[in-house]
């Protein structure tokens, strides 16, 4: 998006013109004709960047409440965090007056700092475009921040040297790729090393390499990896006042509400073949390592299945949000003649395939099976056993559990 037509999109006309995007057709089928007939009236980067922008809104709507009134690039939404992530991220903040927000990009954290009860908050980008938006953005939700257009590369700027929290979100993608290293972020997570803040939180890609972070973890900081309904989405850094010991893995439910698990110093769940019940626990305990944890927070005797492995198994069925449960009702070295036949004497009909630590793809074991069974439905998880490549058939977990 050009200058030109980010002052047409904010302007009355350009916001009339959104708003009946709103109401149109953008599916892929429809997208040739819909953009020749706004090329009819509109220059054709300004009719590009409002279909763009009108669909960009349409997939915004799962993080952001205000969605229809907000303005995207590609990148800025793909790597934003939704309004409950953010809101998340941003408590730690409660009770500092002051907060910087550095690469703010389109003002997805910035509007849940800009919540905190008593402060007052400076967004941070090099790129004018974004500044604007997150402008617009915060406007949306009739909130309000200071503005620096700056280069994070660079020395930081007089405005925040007087500053003690700071939230950072260095970009993580590169040509529309996603980065993994720290060191290919930009900037680069060094940069903070030079950085006079007393409190600080930074965005990292949820698969962040650990051994990375060393530097910083060796001298006090903690990771806290976060997920929303199941679903790993983020990994922050917490330094200085921030900081705490280990990981930490936090889970936010649908309406935005968590909790969290820390490291109490317990001793690894003990191995054992499959029992009654097999757990696989929510994303953030796995990335945190916290499966003792977990077992202590389910009151509950709990056995790996392998040292490598993430899964957990037990002899009771627990309803917890933060293990999915499958009943087990056979194991075995994997086999394919013996599980084919095993799944016969079952009655197995629907097949779903999960895997952990199995060198075999889901959809490669149901073609070799060629399964056409009729009957209940199970789910075969191909994972290790004390080792040993194996296949569990699981059920399908009952209502309430």
């Amino acid at each position: 998006m050009d200058r030109a037509a980010w002052d047409f999109l904010i302007s009355a006309a350009g916001r009339d013109l959104l708003a009946g995007l709103a109401a149109a057709d953008l599916s892929e089928n429809n997208l040739l004709p819909l953009l020749t007939r706004l090329r009819r009236d509109l220059p054709a980067e300004i009719a590009g960047a409002a279909l763009t922008l009108a669909r960009l809104r349409g997939r915004a709507a799962e993080k952001f409440s205000q969605a229809g009134s907000m303005f995207f690039t590609t990148d800025a939404l793909e790597q934003s965090s939704g309004e409950e992530i953010a809101g998340w991220s941003a408590r730690r903040f409660v009770g500092w007056d002051r907060i910087a927000d550095l690469g703010c990009g389109i003002g997805g954290d910035t509007l849940a700092l800009a919540a905190v009860p008593g402060a007052s908050v400076i967004g941070l980008d090099r790129d004018a475009l974004r500044l604007n938006m997150a402008r617009a953005n915060l406007s949306a939700y009739d909130r309000a921040a200071d503005w620096i257009q700056a280069d994070l590369r660079d020395p930081l700027p007089l405005a925040l040297r007087q500053i003690s929290a700071a939230f950072f979100d260095p970009a993580r993608r590169d040509s529309g790729q996603r980065v993994y290293s720290v060191r290919g972020y930009l900037p680069p997570l060094d940069v903070i090393d030079s950085w006079p803040f007393e409190a600080l939180g930074v965005k990292l890609s949820p698969g962040v390499d650990l051994d990375e972070l060393r530097p910083y973890t060796d001298t006090g900081a903690g990771i806290e990896f976060v997920s929303r309904d199941g679903e790993l989405k983020e990994a922050l850094l917490w330094r200085g006042a921030f900081g705490f010991r280990g990981r930490w893995a936090s889970r936010l439910g649908p309406d935005g509400s968590g909790e969290t698990l820390i490291p109490l110093d317990l001793a690894a769940p003990p191995l054992s073949e499959p029992r009654a019940y097999l757990y696989e626990p929510d994303p953030a305990v796995i990335r945190a390592g916290l499966l003792s944890e977990l077992a202590a927070r389910l009151n509950l005797p709990m056995y790996r299945l392998d040292e490598t492995i993430a899964y957990l198994t037990a002899d009771t069925a627990v309803m917890s949000p933060w293990a999915r449960c499958w009943p087990v009702w056979d194991w075995m070295p994997f086999n394919l003649k013996r599980l084919r036949a095993r799944l016969e004497s079952l009655g197995v009909g629907e097949l779903t395939v999960k895997k952990r630590g199995s060198p075999i793809q889901p959809d490669d074991l149901l073609r070799q099976l060629k399964w056409r069974g009729s009957g209940r439905p199970a789910v075969v998880v191909l994972t290790q056993v004390a080792g040993r490549h194996s296949a569990l058939v699981c059920g399908i977990p009952s209502p309430g559990i």
